[in-house]
């Protein structure tokens, strides 16, 4: 499964709405929160597939790479924070959250990437400039995004996954260098570690799921009821 984009600029090009509990919030009984699941990830499905279509213009394909300054991280946390990893809104919560976290701490995670340097073949693939800079690594999360809607999916998928494993590798070396001094501190940023690795594999997960048309708009898990 894979789109082509082609040349034609679109006009008067329509934007998927974000908040899907608007349909819902006037029923009596209140939400129905798997329908609400089920209304975000088709959003988040609609918002790849607006910036993936041949007629989408670069101005469309810009909002949606900037979609977090119009509508807020928080509105994307409502949506997708806890949809499952591999689902058009889990890999799109992550790569989010990755842009946020390098444009608003950029120069620590320049460091934690420069610190992962030896994991070459991860580096090579997120593309990143040697040594990186701050700026730098938000021209990356940007070409990645872009990626993301007017590229190749699952390539843009798995270049966001080597960049969160690279930042990752960098803070396990970190967290090391203060076991000895500050051991409060390295459990901390160790833990941060592992918990990049799992979004690097999940992304690269994701990638495999849509090449073998497997990233589907899921619905949660039905809750216990006792």
């Amino acid at each position: 499964m894979s789109y082509q984009r082609g040349s034609s600029v679109g006009t008067g090009f329509s934007r998927p709405k974000l908040m899907p509990t608007e349909n819902f919030e006037h029923r009596s009984g209140g939400l129905d929160p798997a329908e609400v699941f089920s209304a975000a990830q088709t959003v988040a499905a609609k918002l790849v597939a607006t910036g993936q279509d041949p007629n989408a213009d670069q101005e469309t394909v810009d909002w949606l790479v900037d979609l977090v300054a119009d509508v807020g991280l928080d509105t994307m946390a409502r949506l997708w924070a806890d949809a499952p990893a591999i689902t058009f809104g889990g890999a799109l919560w992550r790569l989010y959250a990755l842009q946020q976290a390098t444009q608003h701490d950029g120069d620590t995670w320049a460091t934690w990437y420069r610190a992962g340097y030896d994991a070459y073949v991860s580096r090579v693939i997120a593309g990143a400039t040697e040594p990186p800079q701050a700026e730098d690594l938000q021209t990356l999360i940007t070409r990645i995004l872009t990626g993301v809607y007017s590229g190749d999916f699952a390539i843009a998928l798995e270049r966001g996954g080597a960049y969160a494993r690279v930042i990752a590798a960098g803070q396990h070396q970190h967290a090391e260098r203060l076991e000895d001094t500050n051991p409060a501190a390295a459990a901390k940023l160790e833990h941060r570690s592992v918990k990049l690795q799992r979004t690097a594999t999940e992304l690269e997960l994701c990638a495999t799921a849509w090449r073998q048309g497997r990233l589907q708009v899921e619905r949660p898990e039905p809750r216990p009821t006792h």
